[in-house]
C-alpha cells in the first residue's frame, strides 16, 4: 500500500529538514511511499533545500506554486497529484513517528476510511508538553459522528488522521484556499461521512508548537478568516438532514463560535482602518444579513455579534473612538 505524504511549505528553511528526516527515517522502502512538498512562494531558501534533498531521494516531488494561495491550496494540489492509497498531511515544522505505520496498516487490514493517531505536542525547547489521546479500545470501530459526539472537536486539524485516498475523493470536499483557517471544516465534513474509523494508541505525529505562528497572531485578515471558517461550517450545517442531532448542534455551535470570536475581537485591532478592512474582506465573501438567520439562544451568538453583523458603519464609528481610549489606558 503506497503512502503519500503531503507537505505544504512556506518559508520553512529552518524546519523542513527535520520534517523530511522524520519521514525518511521510517522503516519503509523507497517504493512504499512518496513525498509531495508543495512550496507556496517562499521568500527564503526553502525551495533550494527541498531540491537539494530531492537529489538523494527519487520519491520526493517538489512542486512550486506560481502564486501564494496558502496551505489549503497546497494540500489540494498534493491530494490531486498523489498516487498513493493513503494520504498523510504533514506540516513543514512538524514530524511523524513510527506509530503512523501502525495506523496505515489498520486502514488496509480493517477497510477503514480514516484512522486517528496519538499525537505528541512539543515546545520550542523540544519538551513534550502534552499528548492528544482517546480513551478508546484499539479494536473498536466507530464512525466520525460517534467520535465528534463523544469528544466534540477533538481533532480539528488534518494531521492527527491517516486517510484512505479513495474516501477523500468520494467525499470531494477540498480545503478552502487563500484563507488562514482552512482545516476545521475539512476535518468535520470528512468525519461526518466517515463510517469506519479506528484509534491507534501509538504516537504517529509530533506537533512543534510555535506561539509566533500565523494562528497565534492578530490582524484584520486573521479575524475575517475566523468568520469565514464559521460561515463555511454554517453552510455545511445546512446540508445535515438531522438538525436535531448532537452532531449537527455541534457544527452550528462551532460555526457560530468562530463568527462570534471574530466580532468580539474587533476592539483588539489597532485602528478603525483595520476594522474597515475586516468588513471589506468579510462582505466580499458573505452576506451578513443572511448569517443573522442562523442565530439561536446560545453563548456562541452574543448581542455584540448580532450588532456587528447588522450595523457595519455604526460598529466602525464606535470603534473609531474606542481605539484612542484604549491607547490612553495602555499608556497609563
Amino acid at each position: 500500500m503506497l503512502i503519500s505524504f503531503v507537505i505544504p511549505a512556506y518559508n520553512s528553511s529552518k524546519t523542513i529538514h527535520r520534517c523530511l528526516k522524520s519521514i525518511y527515517s521510517l522503516p519503509l522502502k523507497g517504493t512504499e511511499f512518496e513525498v509531495f512538498a508543495i512550496d507556496d512562494c517562499s521568500t527564503d531558501n526553502t525551495v533550494e533545500l527541498l531540491k537539494n534533498y530531492q537529489k538523494n531521494h527519487a520519491n520526493l516531488i517538489v512542486y512550486c506554486q506560481p502564486q501564494n494561495h496558502r496551505q489549503g491550496a497546497a494540500r489540494n494540489i498534493g491530494v490531486d497529484k498523489a498516487t498513493g492509497d493513503i494520504i498523510v498531511f504533514v506540516d513543514s515544522d512538524d514530524e511523524v513517528d513510527e506509530g503512523l505505520l501502525k495506523a496505515v496498516k489498520r486502514v488496509e487490514d480493517f477497510d477503514l476510511d480514516m484512522v486517528i493517531m496519538r499525537v505528541a505536542k512539543v515546545s520550542l525547547e523540544g519538551k513534550v508538553e502534552s499528548e492528544m489521546s482517546l480513551p478508546y479500545q484499539e479494536e473498536r470501530v466507530f464512525s466520525g459522528i460517534e467520535l465528534q459526539t463523544e469528544h466534540p472537536f477533538f481533532g480539528t486539524a488534518p494531521w492527527p488522521y491517516v486517510y484512505r485516498k479513495s474516501f477523500l475523493k468520494k467525499v470531494n470536499y477540498p480545503f478552502a484556499e487563500d484563507v488562514l483557517y482552512e482545516d476545521s471544516d475539512f476535518v468535520n465534513v470528512h468525519l461526518f461521512y466517515a463510517t469506519r474509523m479506528m484509534y491507534c494508541d501509538e504516537c504517529g505525529y509530533v506537533v512543534h508548537y510555535n506561539s509566533t505562528s500565523t494562528t497565534h497572531t492578530l490582524s484584520s485578515k486573521h479575524l475575517c478568516d475566523y468568520a469565514l471558517l464559521g460561515t463555511r461550517m454554517l453552510k455545511f450545517y445546512e446540508s445535515i438532514e438531522d438538525k436535531a442531532s448532537i452532531y449537527a448542534d455541534g457544527i452550528l455551535e462551532g460555526g457560530s463560535y468562530n463568527i462570534m470570536k471574530a466580532f468580539n475581537r474587533l476592539f483588539r485591532l489597532k485602528s478603525s482602518n483595520e476594522v474597515r478592512a475586516f468588513y471589506d474582506r468579510f462582505d466580499s465573501h458573505c452576506d451578513r444579513k443572511l448569517l443573522l438567520g442562523y442565530r439561536k439562544p446560545s453563548y456562541c451568538w452574543t448581542r455584540w455579534t448580532r450588532f456587528g453583523l447588522k450595523h457595519r458603519n455604526f460598529c466602525v464609528f464606535i470603534l473609531k473612538f474606542a481605539f484612542p481610549i484604549k491607547l490612553l489606558f495602555q499608556k497609563k
